[in-house]
């Protein structure tokens, strides 16, 4: 995953930073919202009453933000959100729905919660709680059996987790009591003034109004999702508007159709005494300032608006079709204006703006050929990060030093690495780094990270953020890459020691736990190995003429290690078949023929690693062997491989070629050579 920003100064209080999502076919997903009523629920607001060509106003979710839960059945509890018999925070007022569509719930109406009124509609229970007290929520099947309960208690104010909804724009009204203070300004008649619209709309009935009176809801049916980008308004650390005699600020976001009329996909208005800053865990110094307080909006992608899997339903809803449609070199206008003065006239308020700056953000990344990243270095315990430009690390230093050599540009690069450990379902951040360069802008930066709950951690988490700084400006371009990983043991704390026997030993082994198994090896290694001198036999497929091999499903029972036997089959004659709706698990049997019947098998053991090989043209994966996995006996020639179901899908896929075409290959490996044990073909199904 990626993504980059840039940066933009609005003035000496507010800097604009705006996230181009990662364009890239397996992650744009990640910004993709879905259009309902968990926070998105999409709302047009035409500017002249049945005139669709005129200018519009997007807006979302008004005030009634919907939290939903998930709900499933396991062991005899309920789990809410994963979590079994989960105590639930709630506030009165606000609407939560409960998804009862999981496989285990057989009886959606069994699921209810005691003392309160709830519509069940579908799969999906509503609840809107309107009496402050302690709940119970419960389960009972088609069969009559009970679920251990769970508690519910309504109050005044919502834990956090379950107040926020999970796809929030912010660009939604926000004005109601204990609400956030959040309005929308509209166009009024009288010139530079806006008129504000909260939560009642009140406005929109009044006679000054020319446009829609309504917000009408957009149907799903129209506009199923909206991939978006990101707009952060970073605030300078002790930031008042009041000090310096202003209400606040109206920030917009428009686009200009073709026709040149503009329609908005912002208008929000940010006054003194709202509060809908989010705290910034991550604050930072950019220029002499301090920025500890951001607020974010999300935006619709241009760059989507005619794909027809992405944002053209949206962009023919809210813009029209033909000459109504913005060009495909339409960009990002932002509008920044000071509120200097707010006036009730019939109980309706109106803001006097001044002092606005107009920039234009580009649609698509400036630097979209630019990348930060991260890698594991192969046969090594360490990471490298670094920059590099249309996937060179040469291109990138060439880049740097060109802006050197020809402008007045002072440039540091800044390589900011964080750790995150997934501890159960949550990613706890455990440290941070920050490397520097000032100079040899190809070279990769190594690091190793330290996995400090690395016995109980599932995963870890590297986020690395390259920070091109220019000194002489004060600006920045900022790409953002991660990569997770399983491999917490091997980055833990502590690493296990090797006790040597004296100061220049000769030969060195690992020292095996002190169990009862493991001292008989010991015994039987030691009877066998020579007093003077060792020498190491490996195997090497220096003539594969004769070799037989079987591949066998293996069943995941890992306490018997099934397996359905096959025939042994001369090379190239075996056949794997691979699923891309389940992870694979093969066992190989190698051996040669023995006299004119019989055979005898291949023993492994002293191989290094044994490789599997999935080729496909120019596609290809290699898996090493997993020694383990139960009753897999290397010595009687068997080998056993997990090959995920991705590599099936990666190979099945026909832009890389036909299926039947991938073949498989089994190598020995030993130091820096690899030989060719057998080979076969893949099936992928």
């Amino acid at each position: 995953m990626a993504q980059s920003s840039k940066f933009l100064r609005l003035d000496e209080d507010i800097l604009l930073e705006f996230m181009y999502h990662d364009q890239d076919v397996n992650y744009v997903d990640d910004a993709r919202i879905e259009n309902d009523d968990n926070g998105s629920q999409l709302k047009f607001l035409n500017t002249v009453n049945g005139d669709q060509s005129a200018s519009k106003f997007l807006v979302h979710e008004l005030g009634a933000d919907v939290v939903n839960f998930t709900v499933r059945i396991d062991g005899g509890y309920v789990f809410i959100n994963d979590f079994a018999s989960r105590q639930l925070v709630l506030k009165n007022g606000k609407t939560y729905k409960f998804d009862l569509s999981d496989s285990s719930i057989d009886n959606p109406s069994g699921f209810t919660i005691n003392g309160s009124t709830t519509n069940l509609q579908g799969n999906t229970l509503v609840y809107t709680p309107g009496i402050n007290g302690k709940y119970e929520y419960s389960y009972e099947d088609l069969a009559g059996v009970k679920s251990k309960v769970g508690e519910i208690n309504v109050g005044n104010r919502a834990n956090p987790l379950f107040a926020e909804p999970e796809q929030e724009t912010g660009n939604s009204i926000k004005t109601a009591t204990g609400e956030i203070g959040r309005y929308y300004a509209v166009p009024s008649k009288f010139k530079g003034t806006w008129s504000l619209l909260n939560n009642s709309l009140d406005y929109l009935t009044n006679a000054d109004w020319n446009g829609d009176n309504t917000l009408p809801v957009v149907s799903d049916t129209l506009v199923d999702a909206v991939h978006y980008e990101t707009i952060r308004l970073h605030l300078r650390t002790g930031f008042s508007f009041a000090a310096r005699g202003k209400e606040g600020f109206l920030f917009q976001v428009k686009v200009k159709k073709a026709t040149g009329i503009y329609n908005y996909f912002t208008s929000i208005v940010y006054l003194n005494h709202s509060n809908f800053e989010i705290s910034n865990p991550n604050s930072f110094v950019l220029g002499d300032t301090s920025y500890s307080k951001y607020i974010q909006i999300k935006v619709p992608s241009l760059i989507y608006l005619n794909d027809s899997t992405k944002n053209k339903e949206f962009s023919d809803e809210f813009f029209g079709i033909g000459n109504e449609a913005p060009s495909n070199t339409a960009n990002y206008e932002v509008s920044y204006k000071l509120i200097n003065e707010i006036t009730d006239l019939n109980d309706q308020q109106y803001i006097n703006v001044e002092d606005t700056l107009d920039v234009t953000v580009s649609r698509e990344d400036e630097y979209l050929d630019i990348s930060a990243n991260i890698e594991e270095v192969a046969d090594m315990d360490y990471f490298h990060v670094f920059g590099t430009k249309d996937g060179s690390r040469q291109g990138f230093e060439n880049y740097i030093n060109n802006r050197l050599e020809s402008s007045s540009d002072d440039i540091i690069i800044f390589h900011d690495i964080e750790m995150s450990e997934q501890i159960g379902l949550d990613f706890l951040n455990t440290s941070s780094m920050t490397f520097t360069q000032t100079a040899n802008y190809e070279a990769p930066i190594p690091f190793r990270p330290i996995i400090f709950n690395a016995n109980i951690a599932s995963s870890f988490l590297i986020r690395h953020t390259m920070r091109i700084y220019n000194e002489t400006d004060n600006t920045q371009i900022i790409k953002v890459s991660t990569l997770a990983s399983a491999n917490t043991k091997k980055y833990g704390t502590r690493m296990e020691k090797i006790n040597l026997r004296n100061v220049d030993p000769t030969v060195i082994y690992n020292k095996l736990p002190n169990t009862a198994v493991n001292r008989e090896l010991n015994q039987f290694v030691n009877s066998i190995r020579p007093t003077v001198g060792e020498t190491k036999y490996v195997p090497v497929a220096i003539d594969t003429y004769g070799i037989l091999a079987s591949a066998s499903s293996v069943g995941m029972d890992l306490t018997a290690g099934r397996t359905i036997s096959k025939k042994l089959k001369p090379e190239g004659k075996e056949t794997i078949n691979l699923s891309t709706v389940s992870d694979n698990f093969v066992k190989f049997t190698i051996a040669q023929p023995d006299g004119s019947n019989g055979v005898k098998a291949i023993s492994l053991v002293s191989a290094e690693d044994l490789v599997l090989i999935i080729k496909s043209g120019r596609t290809e994966q290699r898996i090493s062997h997993d020694p383990s996995f139960p009753n897999v006996d290397l010595g009687q020639g068997e080998v056993f491989f997990k090959i995920p179901k991705d590599t099936a899908v990666r190979f099945g896929k026909p832009t890389v070629v036909k299926a039947t075409a991938a073949k498989f290959y089994i190598n020995i490996k030993n130091g820096e050579t690899q030989s060719l044990l057998y080979h076969g073909k893949v099936t992928i199904i």
